[in-house]
């Protein structure tokens, strides 16, 4: 959330300040995350396509009266929110993009609802050896604290075709970063893309990409 805060900081200093932006959090789940950007003070709606999550959210929210009065939910999909004509100054979406059917379409979905200029944010899986061991056999078969068969390794993105996903939706690159997640803290760490010479280290498990969308 702090690589989050920064990047907007950085690309919308003024109506950051004025505390005039407005997100939405696509695949909000419990809301975690959703309240995280309502906390930065951002108008913010979560979305999910499960009614089941943006129940849990709501109650969860409703706990935390820092986010009163600036946090919504909806049960919808990217895809519903971009036919009824919703437009953010930010769009997330953390995790969610390996699970979908067609990734292409839902990150055309994401650029759509951001206003021009608009910033984007997606986190997600690269596709190698490291994210099979640190995101699939360890959590899910090892520690057993993810599920079996919660992701499938063949709908892994790797930092490049994400970008190229972005690209042909109309936005332009600004950043890829990769991220450590901390298990026994569950907590995460940004690191370089690039070590020197040594490219693509610092994404080969767990990364986040920062995009804008072209006027």
């Amino acid at each position: 959330m702090q690589y989050i805060s920064r990047r907007l900081q950085e690309l919308y200093s003024r109506e950051w300040a004025d505390r005039q932006l407005s997100v939405v959090d696509i695949g909000c789940g419990g809301g975690l995350a959703t309240e995280s950007l309502a906390r930065m003070g951002m108008r913010t709606l979560g979305i999910d396509a499960g009614l089941e999550n943006i129940q849990v959210a709501k109650l969860h929210s409703e706990q935390d009266p820092s986010v009163y009065g600036n946090i919504e939910y909806r049960q919808m999909t990217a895809e519903q929110a971009v036919q009824a004509k919703m437009k953010f100054n930010c769009v997330v979406s953390l995790e969610v993009i390996e699970h979908v059917r067609d990734p292409v379409p839902f990150v055309k979905s994401l650029v759509d609802l951001l206003e021009d200029n608009g910033v984007l944010f997606i986190s997600t899986m690269n596709r190698t050896v490291v994210s099979l061991v640190v995101d699939i056999l360890v959590p899910e078969y090892l520690l057993g604290s993810v599920p079996k068969g919660t992701h499938q390794f063949n709908k892994f993105l790797e930092p490049e075709e994400l970008a190229n996903m972005v690209r042909a939706a109309n936005a332009e690159m600004v950043d890829v970063q990769g991220l450590v997640l901390e298990p026994i803290s569950n907590s995460c760490h940004l690191v370089p893309r690039d070590f020197g010479l040594l490219r693509n280290v610092g994404v080969q498990a767990n990364y986040i990409i920062c995009a804008r969308k072209k006027k």
